[in-house]
């Protein structure tokens, strides 16, 4: 049985016309009798009823006709979903974003969405080292990970981050950061964070400040609320919102610096990471946030 000669026996048995239905499928009525006779011996029995000028749906035929009808349209509904599967406007897209990129995240992922809709995006927020891992065994497409990227994946500069040091009302914008040592961090969990913990308590420890007192949280907001009820100084990134009235140590030491870029793994990308590629490429040309670096592409 083939699809074809279905269509054919559907159009047919709505039409009830012979001519008329091989000119809406192209054919002469020659072929379309072929069609309709080779499904008729697949299913045992004659379909319609031909009589002298009329055409009519055998007893066969009318209880086979609501279940064809329902193959041929889904079977065109499935072809219109391959095309635009393969036009890379159908489909789903897996991203990964960490604690520290989840704002830029979403801003391309709005982006991307304006221009295709019908695409399904899945965010998974875990660790940069994770989304390195997932990404290899093909589990994600793409991740907004902390530069440097593995040797031989392409990557994209998107954000250029800095470390700050928040502290609690009251004390002087120009607080030495040796000042801060016998008052409480308050800091990302490492298990949460792995990379900006180990970044922040690094930078700390070449400026010869070991705090000796520390509140770990899950996310930078709640350690931004904990100094603004007094606990304590948080370490965060310079793309956390902070509240108007808390003093700010901002650090632009290229030790404190990293950047952030959106990675993939060697290879073809497909049309739809590829088609999201080209989105945060072209954002990245509007909203420049630093050069590219070598290995990227845009």
């Amino acid at each position: 049985m083939e699809l074809r000669d279905l269509k054919a026996f559907v159009l047919l048995g709505e039409e009830l016309h012979f001519r008329r239905t091989a000119e809406r499928l192209n054919l002469t009525q020659s072929a379309l009798s072929k069609q309709v006779h080779r499904l008729e011996e697949a299913l045992g029995g004659p379909l319609f009823d031909r009589g002298p000028g009329s055409t009519r749906l055998s007893p066969l035929g009318r209880s086979t006709y609501a279940e064809a009808k329902a193959l041929v349209e889904g079977a065109e509904h499935l072809e219109r979903r391959a095309r635009l599967a393969v036009e890379g406007v159908l489909g789903t897209l897996r991203l990964g974003f960490g604690i520290t990129t989840k704002a830029i995240a979403i801003r391309a992922i709005a982006r991307f969405r304006a221009a295709r809709p019908e695409i399904m995006v899945e965010l998974h927020e875990i660790s940069a080292r994770h989304q390195i891992a997932a990404m290899s065994e093909g589990r994600l497409d793409a991740g907004f990970c902390r530069l440097p990227a593995p040797q031989g994946w392409p990557w994209l500069p998107v954000a250029q981050e800095h470390l700050i040091a928040v502290l609690p009302a009251g004390f002087p914008p120009d607080t030495p950061l040796e000042a801060l040592a016998g008052h409480p961090l308050v800091m990302i969990d490492r298990h949460r964070s792995p990379a900006f913990h180990d970044h922040a308590m690094g930078f700390l420890a070449r400026c010869g400040l070991r705090p000796s007192r520390q509140q770990a949280v899950t996310e930078f907001p709640t350690a931004v609320a904990l100094v603004e009820a007094g606990v304590g100084w948080a370490m965060v990134p310079s793309t956390t919102p902070v509240p108007a009235g808390l003093p700010v140590l901002p650090f632009q030491d290229p030790s404190a610096c990293w950047q952030v870029g959106l990675v993939r793994p060697p290879g073809d990308a497909g049309v739809i990471p590829e088609a999201f590629w080209q989105v945060v490429a072209e954002q990245r040309r509007t909203e420049p946030s630093g050069p590219p670096g070598p290995g990227s592409s845009a």
